[in-house]
């Protein structure tokens, strides 16, 4: 019900898909794990978790408490599925097969190297793919020589206030303005783990999921952009533990061709997004979670409490986004299924983060 309700595909009667994770982390703490959770659960139609690949948990921290709940989670809840200390341990694996990366955003250039090398002609990498444009270029081109398939997890892509807001926006009245933001709900005490645990920053793991809509369903491109203005006084930058990111931030983007885009968010404030379309005359506003939303997300906490808010949230757009990927591989199809954001919106998203990080870095130094 939760895929449908999505909009995802009906399932198929087609063969089922096998699927290693690379990084699979953390019960409860880790996307990987998340991935993981809903396959040996059933909940994607048409795939099947036949191996994990745990570089660092069976590696470095080996001595660890994570390390030891990640391997009873392993023996307690999953059944033939094959834990591997590295990629060049597991089988060649078939043409069919995916491998869904989930690793640091620094690490998974290499572990997309890694599993091309070892022959995954099929692969789910987790937004935002690499640090930087030039890494995502690289990847692209290796995909390209090894005629690699690759889809990239921005699942905001499915998320249902998304399609309401895209579904009018081609019937809106000239004149119109977009609004897309979300706040992330993080405690205070977790941002010092946050700056470090990304790094990359806010604007490449938060907002590149917004910045990848607009790429996606928007027509928006960074050679259109004609100038960006920040809101100084929504915009918030600090340093943590060495790791300097912003902690809210709101800018409008001027493009080209006259439309104005507001584009806003928040580590901090409660779990929220919207879409705001305005024009003369006319308005629109979707929102997450709205009441059905919610109360999804309630039911799957009770049964598995102790998981960040997005988890419970995002469920449905986890499992859609992972079941048209197999579906697109079981018809015999290459390339990126249609809805889904591939590596040219992934590089297109970094861009338009880079042009927004550098133009506001500048304004709040003045």
């Amino acid at each position: 019900i939760l895929c449908l309700w999505f909009g995802c595909c009906e399932p198929m009667s087609s063969p089922v898909i096998d699927v290693t994770i690379m990084c699979c982390g953390v019960p409860k703490r880790s996307m990987g794990w998340y991935h993981a959770k809903q396959l040996v659960e059933g909940r994607v139609p048409n795939a099947r978790l036949t191996d994990i690949v745990e570089p660092f948990l069976l590696g470095p921290a080996k001595d660890t408490e994570a390390s030891r709940d990640f391997s009873r989670w392993v023996e307690e809840k999953t059944t033939d599925v094959v834990v591997f200390p590295s990629i060049s341990a597991m089988p060649t694996p078939s043409e069919t097969k995916v491998m869904i990366i989930s690793g640091r955003t620094s690490d998974n250039p290499r572990h997309f190297n890694d599993a091309v090398d070892h022959g995954f002609k099929q692969i789910y990498l987790e937004k935002p793919g690499a640090s930087t444009v030039d890494n995502l270029e690289a990847m692209k081109a290796v995909a390209a020589r090894n005629g690699v398939s690759v889809v990239v997890g921005f699942n905001r892509n499915y998320s249902r206030y998304v399609k309401l807001a895209r579904d009018v926006w081609p019937v809106v009245p000239p004149g119109s303005r977009l609004a897309m933001g979300r706040n992330d709900g993080l405690a205070e005490d977790k941002l010092d783990e946050c700056f470090e645990r990304n790094a990359e920053g806010m604007l490449k793991n938060m907002l590149i999921h917004e910045i990848v809509v607009l790429v996606s369903f928007f027509g928006v491109r960074s050679s259109s952009v004609k100038n960006v203005l920040t809101d100084k006084y929504q915009t918030a930058r600090e340093t943590r533990n060495g790791f300097t990111d912003f902690r809210r931030i709101r800018v409008t983007l001027e493009m080209d061709d006259g439309l104005q885009i507001d584009l806003w968010g928040d580590r901090c404030k409660s779990e929220h997004a919207a879409v705001l379309v305005t024009a003369p005359g006319f308005e629109m506003k979707t929102v997450r979670p709205d009441l059905e939303l919610s109360r999804l997300a309630a039911e799957i906490e009770e049964h598995e409490p102790g998981c960040p808010a997005y988890f419970y949230l995002q469920d449905a757009e986890y499992i859609s986004l992972k079941q048209r990927f197999v579906e697109h591989i079981a018809r015999g199809n290459t390339g990126t299924p249609e809805g889904c954001a591939g590596l040219d919106e992934a590089i297109e998203g970094l861009k338009l983060c880079d042009i927004v990080n550098d133009t506001v870095v500048s304004d709040l130094s003045v």
